[in-house]
């Protein structure tokens, strides 16, 4: 078969976002359901499912709960070994293909997770380095005043203000961030 090029892959996005089967899809693009499920997997797209599959697994009358969001963040430490024990059963002999299906499955979940936690960890220590430079550039520019000050009052209200902001910067010397710190420590430890 000839590569995809990204005007195909915009519209299997598209025509897949609209619900198309994958019977309707090797139609439009000539290629087998497989190729075309790889394909929808490789751009992170989910997979539309034949009517016969629906009712392979499902009665038409059943359908799935809406999902909740969960309480509990795992760490990324905790995603690894989650992800190590997978590679591990994937050694093991004996998978049945619907094993391996769902190990295979449940891999890539937890790569995505790592991946994107990574990320959010990585843009919320950005935004705390660049709070940092404002903060000292701040202290200094108040350090500054408090040299320039020509009168007795002047001093006092720029030593004031130091001292607020000197105050202010104790109550979080210790390492904050919006996740809890058993999330983003073992991922600072990875960076390092």
């Amino acid at each position: 078969m000839p590569y995809w090029t990204p005007e195909q892959e915009k519209q299997l996005i598209e025509l897949a976002g609209q619900g198309k089967s994958i019977g309707e899809l090797c139609e439009t693009f000539k290629r087998s359901p497989e190729a075309l499920r790889l394909k929808l997997k490789r751009l992170g797209v989910a997979v539309p499912e034949t009517l016969k599959e629906v009712e392979t697994t499902t009665t038409p009358q059943q359908t799935l709960p809406p999902l909740k969001a969960t309480e509990d963040v795992i760490s990324a430490e905790e995603a690894l070994k989650m992800w190590l024990g997978c590679v591990k059963r994937l050694n093991e002999p004996g998978l049945t293909s619907l094993e391996l299906k769902r190990i295979r499955l449940i891999l890539s979940a937890l790569r995505s997770y790592i991946i994107v936690s990574a990320e959010y960890v990585e843009k919320i220590q950005e935004l705390e380095e660049r709070i940092d430079k404002i903060w000292t550039s701040l202290t200094g520019h108040y350090e500054d005043k408090l040299r320039l000050a020509t009168s007795e009052e002047e001093r006092a209200e720029w030593q004031r203000k130091l001292d607020d902001m000197r105050a202010e910067e104790k109550k979080y010397e210790k390492d904050f961030t919006i996740w809890p710190r058993r999330f983003v420590r073992p991922l600072r430890q990875l960076r390092s």
